[in-house]
C-alpha cells in the first residue's frame, strides 16, 4: 500500500515553468531592473508555489529575502548619498 501511495504522489508532482522572456535579461541588468526585483521576483514566486506544494524551501526563501533586503538597503543608502551630494554642491556654489 505505501508503494501505491508513493507512486500516486509522484504522479501529482507539480512542475514549474519560469522561462526567460525576450529582453528580460537586459531589463534586470541595470540598477532600476534590480530594484524592481524587490517588488516582483519570479524566483520568489516560484519558491512560494513550491512551498504551497509542500516542498521545504525555507532556506532558499531566507537567502533570497536577505538578498532582496540588502538591495533595498543599498538603494536607500545610494539615494541618501545622492541627496547629500546635491546639498553639498548647492552649498559650494553659494560661495
Amino acid at each position: 500500500m505505501p508503494a501505491i501511495l508513493e507512486a500516486m504522489e509522484s504522479e501529482e508532482k507539480q512542475t514549474y515553468h519560469y522561462p526567460l522572456k525576450p529582453n528580460y535579461r537586459e531589463h534586470i541588468h541595470n540598477p532600476e531592473g534590480v530594484r524592481g526585483l524587490v517588488e516582483h521576483s519570479m524566483l520568489m514566486d516560484m519558491l512560494r508555489k513550491m512551498d504551497t506544494d509542500g516542498h521545504d524551501v525555507a532556506g532558499a526563501t531566507a537567502e533570497l529575502t536577505a538578498m532582496l533586503n540588502y538591495i533595498t538597503g543599498v538603494s536607500i543608502c545610494l539615494r541618501d548619498i545622492q541627496t547629500h551630494a546635491q546639498y553639498v554642491l548647492n552649498q559650494a556654489h553659494s560661495f
